[in-house]
């Protein structure tokens, strides 16, 4: 084996190595990141006439999640424009890989109002 083959050989272990503590550390991360929410931009679009009237952060006892709460017009319901947006239960994106974590978007509604919610699921908590 020639020098240059070692070095090209230490080269890819040395990077393989530093890619898996990242990916460990990203892990290690998100399972103590009970706080952690999915971005704003994860939410659907809302069809108009409706509109977006107030995203926050809520906390429970399973963690957190971001609410978004919707403006309904006459012209729609809550039941209708979630069925327009492809939202009548909760789904749930493909795992990331990196994280080992799921994005999931659901729905509530009571008194007429439309609540949209993002959460992360992990198949390891």
């Amino acid at each position: 084996m020639t020098s240059q083959q070692r070095v090209a050989i230490s080269g890819s272990l040395l990077a393989l190595g530093l890619v898996l503590i990242a990916w460990i550390g990203s892990l290690l991360w998100s399972a103590i990141d009970e706080g952690a929410v999915p971005s704003d931009s994860a939410f659907h679009a809302i069809p108009p006439p409706s509109a977006v009237e107030e995203i926050s952060t809520q906390c429970g006892s399973g963690g957190c999640w971001r609410e978004m709460m919707v403006d309904v017009e006459p012209r729609q319901t809550a039941q209708s424009l979630a069925a327009e947006m492809g939202l009548t239960s909760e789904s749930c994106e493909p795992l990331n890989l990196w994280t080992l974590r799921e994005t999931c978007t659901g729905i509530s509604s009571d008194r007429g109002e439309l609540k949209i919610y993002l959460r992360y699921s992990s198949p390891i908590s």
